[in-house]
């Protein structure tokens, strides 16, 4: 007699469940989307119906922080693009089965044994494996559900200031056949307002920041999501943060360096040489739309009720593999504040500008972006990457001297293991005037006032080195050089005549630092970090305000401690 689940691998049935779930999942986007459009229903319906399929797999994303397990794969030339973050529970544990044993050291046998611990949860319908601590862990031949709690905390000490972020919350996940369900929830506490949307650092972002007694502020930050998957991909409504762009030190397409937002996610890879990622997000503008606000009368008086102007993101990306080792990625994104989610922008493999150029003929168009990605590893031991984000292009500006295009560039290298368990690189990121912004607020770059780019936003150089050695499983001791330099925030003058903006003329902020941290994950989700960092932050009065926290300025010398638990 065949099993429920030997009985829904049968061909015949296969179709069936999967068009059923797919319908089931249209439910909760139709509730959604109802408000803005019902052909974005039409639309829900169609990613699921046609782009889904009957073979089974299960998708939660790790964060793209999750730097000990990225890290670790980015040792290997696996098969996957460093350019796209999150990556899946279930692909990450494929990548680490698929590590060939007989070439790794000591430290990296151990490391692997430490994070299959975790991962390898993906693949045994059971509890009979060397398997990381929970809180609570339960799995069947169909459903799974773990839940874990978040805590920790980070401080800083120099001559100017005393400085503190912990935070608490909790994390779950489950999976019942194709679908994977997620959801975390962190409340941030800070000794003051040291995180901001303006400031260039990469802390966590925060939005709705409380501020209270004795400038003490609050935020807390919500993620999680509903997806279903097959064998060659995943769709899912979610709330969280991606990263678009190979690099070590923030990527110059999306960084992910901004509060989570909610978007809907595809992904296919139909073929070894081919892989398309697709979103289409919400963002929070921030910018109060006068029109649709309104004033209101109760028993606690009148006030007025004031509502933001809608802003929508669209991108893909179009991955290639035309050899081992070798990828290849290009896409576009685009901006746009209609009312309503427009149904040319969920069609996935658009080219957004074309789009936006019929739509919007004869008036404003919306702000529209291009990007290319390459990282290869084909040299042993070495790995190449270069990112180009261009915002606006004109190949006649190229050849006048005094001309400038809106792009952003980053290239580097990582040499890893040529020595044992040593790691290195380079990375030089230069982002021209006006790159990440647009002359119509409700279009630029950003969601809650954090640019979705680079975190250094326009008018940016910066150098990046580093050195690291693990001699131990996951403990990491690392120096790094990080010298930033920026020139005027030109949005903010009004300079007319965009593309004669001559970049970094003047530099109005500069930071140099030099930093010795040694971390390690004890435990799978237990980490700590101890770390030492002398910096030097000048720059004009105005420009220092805005871009770093008092704590910062001058020439400093810091201690630095933090405890994590859930990543």
């Amino acid at each position: 007699m065949q099993t429920t689940l030997e009985i829904a691998k049968t061909p015949c049935l296969q179709a069936e469940i999967s068009r059923r779930l797919a319908h089931a999942f249209a439910f909760p986007v139709f509730l959604l989307l109802r408000g803005t459009s019902k052909i974005c229903l039409v639309t829900a319906l169609l990613f699921l119906i046609f782009f889904g399929s009957p073979l089974f797999g299960q998708y939660i994303p790790i964060h793209p922080q999750s730097q000990g397990i990225y890290n670790f794969l980015s040792e290997f030339p696996l098969d996957y693009s460093p350019s796209i973050k999150p990556l899946g529970r279930l692909k990450i544990s494929e990548l680490l089965n698929g590590i060939d044993k007989t070439t790794l050291n000591s430290r990296q046998q151990k490391e692997l044994a430490f994070y299959l611990k975790d991962f390898n949860k993906e693949l045994y319908p059971h509890k009979n494996f060397t398997r990381r601590l929970d809180l609570l862990y339960y799995r069947d031949s169909s459903f799974s559900l773990t839940i874990n709690p978040i805590g920790g905390g980070n401080a800083w000490i120099n001559k100017n200031a005393y400085e503190y972020h912990w935070w608490n919350g909790a994390e779950a996940t489950a999976t019942f056949g194709n679908w994977g369900f997620y959801a975390s929830l962190r409340d941030n506490h800070l000794s003051s307002q040291i995180f901001s949307p303006t400031f260039l650092d990469q802390q966590p972002a925060g939005s709705n920041f409380k501020v209270l007694a004795e400038g003490k502020t609050d935020f807390e930050e919500i993620r999680g999501g509903v997806t279903y998957a097959w064998k060659t991909g995943h769709v899912g409504l979610v709330k969280d943060n991606f990263e678009w762009g190979t690099n070590y030190h923030g990527a110059n397409i999306f960084s992910g360096h901004n509060p989570a937002f909610v978007y809907l996610d595809l992904q296919m890879k139909p073929t070894k040489w081919f892989e398309f990622n697709y979103i289409h997000g919400w963002l929070n503008s921030e910018l109060v739309d006068s029109s649709r606000s309104f004033n209101t009368f109760n028993g606690y008086g009148a006030s007025t009720r004031l509502v933001y102007h809608s802003r929508y993101i669209a991108a893909n990306m179009f991955s290639f593999y035309p050899v081992k080792k070798l990828s290849l990625s290009l896409g576009n994104s685009i901006i746009y504040d209609n009312d309503q989610v427009h149904p040319a922008y969920l069609i996935p493999v658009m080219f957004f500008k074309a789009v936006d150029h019929s739509l919007n003929s004869n008036i404003d168009n919306m702000n529209s972006q291009m990007f290319i990605d390459v990282s290869s590893k084909n040299i042993k031991y070495l790995h190449l990457y270069a990112t180009l984000f261009i915002d606006e292009l004109a190949i006649d500006r190229i050849k006048i001297k005094d001309e400038h295009n809106f792009a952003s560039l980053k290239a580097g290298f990582r040499v890893s293991n040529l020595v044992p368990n040593v790691f290195g690189g380079l990375e030089y990121t230069t982002t021209n005037v006006l790159t990440y912004k647009h002359f119509v607020p409700t279009t630029t770059f950003e969601s809650n006032r954090y640019n979705l780019g680079h975190y250094l936003t326009d008018n940016a150089i910066e150098l990046c080195l580093n050195l690291g050695w693990k001699p131990l499983r996951t403990l990491l001791l690392e120096l790094s050089y990080t010298d930033i330099q920026k020139g005027p925030d030109h949005t903010a003058l009004g300079t007319m005549t965009r593309e004669k903006i001559a970049p970094f003329v003047p530099i109005v902020y500069e930071s140099r630092s030099l930093e010795l941290t040694a971390s390690w994950q004890i435990i799978n989700d237990l980490g700590m970090k101890l770390g030492f960092i002398h910096r030097n932050v000048s720059g004009e009065p105005t420009y220092m305000t805005e871009y770093s926290p008092e704590f910062w300025w001058g020439k400093t010398n810091s201690l630095n401690i933090s405890i994590n638990f859930g990543f």
